[in-house]
């Protein structure tokens, strides 16, 4: 029996590679001969570069930039076997570093975003960007100031973006995004204006998904002449294989800590179920709670055959954040135990058929 245990992170609880270890224990608990591979996933956002990491094998580079307010953070990206650099924008310019009293994106900068990729850029020509979690709303001008404003760079570049809007106008980054980071409306007319007028300096086209990270996925687009803006989960599941290691899968046991709408956009748990059953290999879900319209055949539609609760009973959101991982290798244990009564279902109906 070979099971796939790829969650992604659940926010604030728990990391994905450590919620993957937690399913793994508890499937253990009923079949402790099993193949127990684990391969955390993440959508692009904040921990993708964790996840790459501990999927991989990895080397971490450890590094002193520039913080989304203009003081020095320790950050850290990647270098994968294939030689591709991944570099997580919220290692530098994440709103996790900013605190909430001190959250303004009329003055928050991507520039330390830019020194990780001048590092990457000089010990490869292979770049996979993450763009999640953005404290900025500065078009990655800060990007584009670490390498000389007006200069360009020829690379093999992909953006994880999982968003469509557009970099400016009612639906871009400032007008959409830009409350989440501290900006009141006065802020965000100001923050489209400033976007507009450095894309006027560009001279450079909008495309869907430039608004991603307050604009920056614009900025690299400019600084990366041919840059590709992808799912972030389909960048993860290329290069974690995720393909190879459905060879010969039982089962695919994946988790989040909510199933809603934005599940059902793209986001990990729905790349790993698409890819899983489009091979033919079953999906299992342990989620902390699901929207009430996601309906039972909607997520069998989604490719979720079938998803279970991590709580074992009523509870308050801080009970379960608390216990996420003990819990999740619960529920992970009732999965197994629920697959192997549907084994013994089978099993008996089979016999019963010779005996007739």
């Amino acid at each position: 029996m070979k099971i796939l245990l790829c969650p992604d992170s659940f926010k604030g609880a728990l990391s994905a590679p450590d919620a993957a270890e937690a399913l793994a224990e508890g499937w253990r608990r009923v079949f402790p001969e099993a193949e127990c591979v684990c391969l955390p996933v993440a959508d692009g956002g904040e921990g993708t570069l964790d996840v790459l990491l501990s999927a991989t094998g990895s080397r971490r580079i450890l590094t002193q930039v520039t913080g989304p307010l203009g003081e020095p953070v320790e950050a850290s990206w990647g270098l994968l076997p294939d030689h591709t650099a991944v570099v997580e924008l919220a290692q530098a310019a994440g709103l996790n570093l900013v605190p909430e009293g001190k959250r303004d994106p009329k003055i928050t900068t991507t520039r330390g975003v830019g020194e990780l990729l001048l590092q990457a850029t000089h010990k490869t020509n292979k770049l996979l960007i993450t763009l999640g979690g953005s404290a900025t709303n500065d078009g990655g001008a800060g990007i584009l100031e670490v390498f000389g404003y007006q200069q360009q760079v020829s690379h093999d570049v992909r953006i994880a973006c999982d968003v469509d809007n557009p970099l400016t106008g009612p639906r871009g980054a400032s007008a959409i995004f830009g409350p989440q980071k501290g900006a009141t409306p006065e802020d965000v007319a100001v923050l489209d204006a400033q976007l507009c007028k450095f894309r006027d300096e560009r001279g450079f086209p909008e495309q869907p998904g430039d608004g991603a990270a307050g604009g920056a996925a614009y900025g690299l687009r400019w600084l990366f002449p041919g840059a590709k803006l992808v799912p972030g989960i389909e960048l993860v599941l290329d290069a974690i294989e995720f393909e190879r290691h459905l060879e010969e899968a039982t089962l695919v046991l994946t988790g989040e800590g909510k199933l809603d709408s934005q599940t059902l956009s793209g986001k990990a748990v729905l790349g790993v179920a698409r890819r899983a059953v489009a091979r033919g290999v079953p999906v299992a879900a342990i989620v902390g709670s699901v929207e009430e319209y996601l309906t039972d055949a909607t997520l069998t539609a989604a490719g979720i055959s079938a998803f279970l609760p991590l709580a074992p009973g009523p509870c308050t959101l801080a009970e379960s954040m608390a216990n996420t991982e003990s819990w999740l290798s619960d529920a992970a244990e009732r999965a197994a135990r629920w697959y192997k009564l549907g084994r013994s279902a089978q099993a008996l109906g089979r016999n019963a058929q010779a005996v007739e």
